[in-house]
């Protein structure tokens, strides 16, 4: 694959990644232009202006899109399949272009939960498909094949860049304050477009050649060390020229891939290992050299949305605006461009410092500031809170974010990846369901109400639910460190 061929294939593939991201917070700054209830229908349009959503329905609507998300990467192993993984991500514009159909002219809040719904299916197709697809793209070019890191944070970069795009977009269409009539519509279609552009260039994209029963990006060598994945009869490069300590316990002891290889044809029928097959979940969790790195890219999936940091996307409004009335929505969009000004070191630094430092120095700047999160919003410190919840993000950004969905094309041979990144990102999606479904509840659960008679009465002890992620952070930051340094 020549280099332009690859760039047009990245920035195609990374299209999907966009509106993913786009997705998870599209309804964050123009709830009050979505949310009434009492639905106007101004004429001659018979849609209404509003939809009669109360905060739990708010809620649901922004959770659904995470079943979608779940079903998605669930079918993501039967997808690359039936289609490739060419084909899957081909696939999630077109089931986009349906979503936002649905959202955008969705008469009930039933309708705009069932247009959410399908948007996530093809989202979570996406974030399954996307790195994998990225890391195959860097292996079939010599000259990107050292800057395989790099490439895959191209992935996360796009996440942000859409998540900072819908934050971009509410505040241009539907005021300061996002309470313009009717123009949230506007926001929810606009990912639509992008679909539809991708699924009309599709034919012109070069898929990405790789012999399918290639080493993992890592190796290791005799004697334990981490060396990278040279084809030296084939001339390829060196994927990573650095020993990076952060995925090298997570393989087997022995350090051999040729057992690996080994494993895989002992486990799946008729040496499911060759041939370009894709292994089964089943086949990889049986797997003995597979394992370990499954169940380690599962954890950090879930550590990865129960460090609260999609309750501040889905949620930074909300969240602000009883200390910042007339500012939460400005301060929610800095939340996002800060998001994704943050991911452009992650892309430089990947390949220079590893994935380990990066990793634990993201989940340790992430626990101070959701530390001082709770602080802040418990005693009423406007600066500070605006201040934490956008380190927060920008802790998030270096690390947490890009990281995980790196190791899941890394750590495994290509047959078993379609497998691994099925559950590790079927995991993710669970867990961001319980954030976006129960942070509302639960916030509002260990705060208090000024008025104890009057429910809907201010709150104090908002913050109180940032001491829980907190908590979660300081033992999965303990948890990482120890299996990084065990290989459990």
């Amino acid at each position: 694959m020549s280099d332009r061929s690859a760039v047009i294939s990245i920035i195609w593939a990374c299209l999907s990644s966009w509106y993913y991201g786009y997705h998870l917070s599209e309804l964050n700054f123009p709830v009050a232009s979505l949310t009434c209830l009492s639905p106007a229908f101004p004429p001659p349009s018979r849609l209404p202006l509003c939809l009669d959503l109360d905060a739990y329905l708010y809620g649901l609507i922004t959770a659904v899109f995470t079943v979608g998300g779940l079903v998605g990467s669930l079918m993501s192993s039967w997808i690359v399949e039936k289609e490739g993984l060419k084909g899957g991500i081909a696939w999630t514009g077109y089931l986009n272009v349906i979503g936002v159909l649905g959202m955008g002219v969705s008469p009930h809040w039933w309708v705009l939960a069932l247009g959410r719904f399908v948007a996530g299916v093809s989202s979570g197709i996406a974030v399954c498909l996307v790195p994998p697809f990225l890391s195959l793209v860097a292996r079939s070019s010599p000259d990107l094949a050292s800057k395989s890191g790099q490439i895959g944070t191209m992935n996360q970069l796009a996440i942000v860049l859409g998540i900072c795009s819908a934050q971009i977009a509410g505040l241009l269409l539907t005021g300061e304050r996002g309470d313009m009539p009717g123009r949230w519509r506007y926001v929810v279609a606009l990912s639509g477009i992008f679909a539809a552009l991708q699924t009309v260039t599709a034919g012109q994209i070069v898929t990405p050649s790789v012999d399918p029963d290639s080493k993992p990006i890592f190796s290791t060598t005799e004697d334990g060390d981490l060396d990278a994945d040279v084809d030296v009869e084939a001339g390829g490069t060196p994927s990573h020229t650095h020993t990076d300590e952060a995925v090298a316990p997570l393989l087997p002891e022995n350090g051999s891939t040729d057992e690996i290889s080994q494993d895989i044809q002992a486990h799946e029928p008729g040496g499911g290992g060759g041939g370009g097959g894709q292994l089964s979940l089943r086949s990889v969790l049986s797997n003995s050299s597979l394992r370990g790195p499954t169940i380690f890219c599962a954890t950090i999936m879930a550590l990865q949305q129960f460090s609260g940091v999609n309750a501040v996307m889905f949620y930074s409004t909300p969240v602000l605006r009883p200390l910042l009335p007339t500012s939460a929505g400005i301060v929610g969009v800095g939340i996002t461009v800060v998001n994704a000004v943050m991911t452009l070191p992650a892309i430089f630094l990947m390949d220079r410092l590893g994935r380990k430092p990066l990793i634990l120095s993201s989940i340790l700047g992430m626990t101070v500031t959701s530390a001082l999160l709770a602080i802040a919003l418990n005693e009423g410190y406007q600066t500070l809170s605006a201040l934490s919840i956008i380190l927060f993000i920008a802790a998030f950004s270096i690390g947490l974010g890009p990281v995980p969905f790196l190791l899941i094309s890394e750590l495994v041979p290509s047959p078993a990846v379609p497998a691994l990144s099925s559950l590790a990102l079927s995991t993710n999606w669970v867990t961001n369901f319980l954030i976006a479904m129960f942070f509302l509840p639960i916030r509002n659960g260990l705060s208090t109400p000024v008025d104890r008679n009057d429910p809907d009465s201010p709150r104090t002890g908002e913050g109180r639910v940032f001491y829980l992620f907190t908590g979660i952070l300081v033992a999965g930051g303990i948890l990482v460190s120890r299996g990084l340094k065990t290989g459990h």
